[in-house]
């Protein structure tokens, strides 16, 4: 019964997905904000707690109603966007995402150290174009990433997203392999969102003034490696019609105990993360930030912080 669930997701996914491919952008971009209202109308939960996590992290935005509704517009884009980018290719892509001069700058900076570079991202505008935009301009990325529960979907999206020359790894041994990369001056990819638990190598941070549980394993990267370390977002601009490409440059103190160095990195991560919602919260998912013990948090949360939080 499962495997014939998985192929009718299989041909449904195929489908919808060569139908929205061939939607010129502005198609594409109209029925992706449209989606996206559809969703903040029908869901209740979704609106509650969004705005149970708005009033709690932006207490003071001015019209937190107008940005929830472009919040699930603009994700509502980088929903198909994951089907649509599948037009793209290496010369296409440029034109709907721009790096922003300081980012390109600091990636080939890190690079020119020849230790590699690790970068961090989460759940905050397009995973997806970032990907792209980055295996046209940079060296080999290895990017870490959970797999899909669909392993005829799974494969599918993994071709997709290697195609402009990045390597997706899967958690299973992914340091060595990120170690690996970086030995070879490449660059290694994460969100940092996941759902992760002490087990697993989770450490507490402060996010929005409440503890919750972040991977350190990009931390301790960067620092057994000497490797520069950034985090980079690709936010939606332009009503989601294009993206623009950031890095905010994280001080790794290679001299510091291992002990004290990767517990404030993974802190500078999440306060990274933090800064870049407080900017432009609506490139943000407002209505999934997990709140609760990390029972309660799984694989299927993803927002602004795939995380456990304590209260």
């Amino acid at each position: 019964m499962r495997k014939l669930r998985h192929v009718l997701e299989y041909l449904a996914y195929l489908a919808v997905g060569f139908v929205i491919a061939l939607l010129p952008r502005g198609a594409a971009v109209w029925f992706g904000r449209r989606l996206g209202g559809l969703y903040l109308i029908v869901s209740r939960r979704s609106r509650q707690v969004a705005r149970e996590n708005v009033a709690r992290a932006l207490p003071d935005h001015p019209n937190p109603e107008g940005m929830i509704r472009e919040s699930f517009r603009l994700q509502g884009v980088v929903a198909v966007d994951m089907l649509w980018s599948r037009r793209l290719n290496e010369k296409s892509v440029g034109r709907y995402v721009e790096w922003e001069p300081s980012a390109w700058q600091a990636l080939q900076e890190g690079l020119a150290t020849g230790r590699g570079v690790v970068t961090a991202t989460g759940h905050y505008g397009s995973w997806e174009m970032l990907n792209l935009a980055g295996g046209t301009l940079l060296p080999r990325s290895t990017v870490i990433a959970r797999a899909f529960d669909n392993p005829w979907i799974d494969a599918q999206i993994k071709r997709g997203r290697e195609r402009t020359g990045n390597r997706l790894v899967y958690r299973e041994n992914a340091l060595v392999k990120c170690l690996s990369a970086l030995r070879k001056n490449e660059i290694v990819c994460s969100v940092i969102d996941m759902a992760v638990v002490p087990w697993q190598g989770a450490i507490f941070v402060d996010f929005f003034g409440m503890p919750a549980l972040t991977s350190s394993a990009l931390p301790l990267l960067a620092h057994r490696r000497k490797a520069p370390m950034g985090f980079i977002t690709c936010r939606p601009v332009e009503k989601g019609r294009r993206y623009h490409v950031e890095v905010e440059k994280i001080e790794v103190d290679y001299e510091a105990e291992q002990k004290d160095e990767v517990p404030r990195l993974t802190q500078a991560m999440s306060r990274a993360l933090e800064n870049a919602i407080r900017r432009h919260p609506e490139a943000g998912i407002p209505c999934q930030l997990a709140v609760g013990d990390n029972t309660r948090c799984n694989d299927d949360q993803i927002g602004w912080k795939h995380i456990a939080v304590l209260e």
